[in-house]
């Protein structure tokens, strides 16, 4: 789905607000104060470099005194619900914590944490963790004007990294949970909903101003019950956020699509997890959050930003990884055009021969008792097409012409899914649905319309962004 624009705007200003408080503090020496606290000596510390901006988060590399260095990670504005920043960071210390514990997996040693409300300078949640040298794989493996992977990239580098993805995964799926949800909250004592807060679902609140939760007080037993859960996110998105639809044909194709992706469900559900063990589920982990010593040294010594965290389905973590391009599947790139697939297909199922043999080889290093469980169930996942499934619930419905969709399409039968979205089209209901969309996507483009009048007003400085902030609150109203 597109995201709102009048939505965006709104997270941009209240941001710019945010991002004005922390350079404040940074000048006048209070966020150095701060940190110092921290420390087990009272040792004080400085700032190193500027800001480290990523997509949900914005760090600061600190160093102390005695040449100790850590990281400071905010939660940003823009990219976070502000209900939801306390969970998400509570939820990273939990599985940073459980990793340390059960893996040997580098991941960073949590030195603080706290909740908005226990944070004196009122910038909100935060970490202090190790700070990690080296370089971001990101930057190694992608660049230019695609960000897919590069494809000059050797095989041989990508088995490097497979390779000890494969181990740290092969570890992380050794820890089981007997519920879906929230991870335990063991270290932190806070008080998680049942329901787990998921990059989906934070999206769908933060970009389409929409809660897709339910009651979060009732948790999943069965990948049965999850998975329909999730898909009703999907739907609750595409009814009730305004722009979720471009026109009426838009509106048709999405409503026939997302009707045949839940009544395809069942088929895809594996029976032996069906109940259980759950897994330990990051919906952002891949090679984007890991760092390596050096571009030609491809040794990973951090896997970081292990957010959205939760333990769910077993074939969720056992899937045919999303990642393996660097990118997610339901983006632009990545779209069929005129029925024909992306360039990126061809390289896509290329590196997941090359992952799959690799976990395959790290798996028989492994101790006997754990068997071959992960890759049995990655090639299932594969062989019944059920990744695709996968893409959709982590990633979301998007349109009818994402690749993973029309991957599954692929799967089940061209012809089928044609006759079934025949049959759907001249269903009365779905003539009114389009109807309703079309009128809330007029309503939203006035809306819209305001809010950029709106911001030309703060640019020529007729309006304060505090005042800009409270004079949008209404049109932003999901109706």
């Amino acid at each position: 789905m597109d995201y709102n624009q009048g939505l965006d705007i709104s997270n941009q200003i209240q941001e710019d607000v945010w991002v004005d408080e922390i350079n404040e503090f940074r000048l006048n020496g209070r966020l150095c104060e701060w940190i110092t606290g921290f420390h087990p000596e009272q040792i004080p510390c400085q700032l190193d470099g500027g800001f480290l901006n990523g997509s949900y988060n914005i760090g600061q590399k600190i160093i102390f005194e005695d040449g100790t260095t850590w990281l400071l990670r905010f939660p940003r504005v823009k990219s976070i619900c502000p209900k939801y920043a306390d969970e998400k960071v509570v939820m990273e210390v939990e599985a940073l914590s459980l990793i340390r514990e059960r893996t040997s997996v580098p991941v960073p040693d949590v030195k603080a944490w706290g909740l908005a409300e226990s944070n004196p300078l009122g910038l909100g949640p935060f970490i202090l963790m190790d700070f990690i040298d080296g370089v971001c794989l990101n930057d190694v493996f992608t660049g230019g004007n695609s960000r897919l992977l590069k494809k000059e990239i050797p095989d041989s580098d990508l088995e490097i990294v497979y390779s000890q993805i494969a181990n740290f995964m092969l570890q992380i799926f050794e820890i089981n949970f007997d519920r879906i949800g929230s991870l335990p909250t063991a270290r932190t004592g806070y008080s998680a909903p049942i329901r787990p807060l998921t990059w989906k679902i934070q999206e769908i609140a933060k970009t389409g101003g929409l809660n897709t939760f339910g009651d979060r007080t009732k948790g999943f037993s069965t990948t049965m019950a999850y998975f329909q859960y999730v898909i009703d996110q999907d739907w609750q998105q595409l009814r009730y956020q305004p722009n979720s639809i471009t026109g009426e044909l838009d509106a048709i194709s999405k409503y026939a699509s997302l009707s045949i992706v839940k009544s395809l469900i069942p088929r895809f559900v594996n029976a032996a997890y069906e109940n259980g063990p759950f897994k330990l589920i990051c919906d952002d982990f891949g090679p984007a959050n890991m760092i390596v010593k050096s571009e030609k040294d491809l040794t990973i010594v951090g896997v970081v930003d292990l957010e959205w965290v939760y333990a769910g389905p077993a074939q969720l973590f056992g899937s045919a990884p999303w990642w393996l391009l660097h990118d997610r599947p339901v983006n632009e790139e990545w779209d069929f055009v005129d029925g024909n697939p992306p360039e990126a297909t061809k390289r896509y199922i290329n590196c997941l021969d090359i992952f799959k043999e690799a976990l395959v080889k790290e798996e028989a290093k492994m101790p006997r008792e754990q068997g071959t469980e992960l890759s049995k169930l990655v090639e299932w996942s594969e062989a019944s097409g059920a990744m695709w499934v996968h893409m959709l619930l982590s990633s979301g419905f998007f349109d009818s012409f994402s690749f993973p969709c029309m991957q599954l399409r692929q799967c089940v039968g061209a012809r089928w899914w044609r006759e079934r979205v025949n049959e759907l089209e001249i269903r009365p209901e779905v003539e009114q649905f389009a109807a309703h969309k079309l009128q809330d996507l007029e309503e939203f483009d006035k809306s819209v319309d305001k809010i950029e009048e709106l911001k030309d007003c703060v640019d020529r400085g007729e309006m304060t962004r505090d005042e800009f902030i409270v004079a949008i609150d209404e049109l932003l109203v999901v109706r």
